[in-house]
């Protein structure tokens, strides 16, 4: 009975010990694909100096969005100048400082993006 139990006991732990390899070996590929993944949207030979996913996203406003708070009254002045700076810039380039210069990169493709030094 007790070398029942011993070897009841020397399975459980093998495969404790396969289960967490798997486990290991599953997310390290797994994120391995997403890094992979993540690079792999922009184009072969485009100039990337900031990495795509760190590019802050701009707000979208459509122009009936923009009208609506607009035109609700009693909006406090500050909001309507909001929606009026976020719906007149949604489309200008983002500007992030790098390396002493500016990277100017495109609000629709992050993949697109220029240095400007000074």
């Amino acid at each position: 009975m007790f070398q029942w139990v011993m070897t009841a006991l020397g399975v459980a732990a093998i495969s404790i010990r396969l289960a967490l390899f798997l486990l290991v070996a599953g997310g390290t590929v797994i994120a391995d694909s997403f890094v992979h993944s993540a690079n792999a949207q922009c184009p072969t030979g485009s100039q990337i100096y900031i990495d795509t996913r760190l590019v802050p996203q701009r707000q979208r406003m459509s122009h009936e969005q923009a009208m609506r708070i607009l035109s609700v009254p009693g909006m406090p002045e500050n909001v309507k100048n909001w929606a009026i700076e976020s719906y007149y810039t949604q489309f200008q380039p983002i500007q992030i400082p790098f390396r002493g210069g500016t990277v100017l990169i495109s609000p629709t493709d992050p993949c697109i993006q220029q240095y400007i030094g000074r």
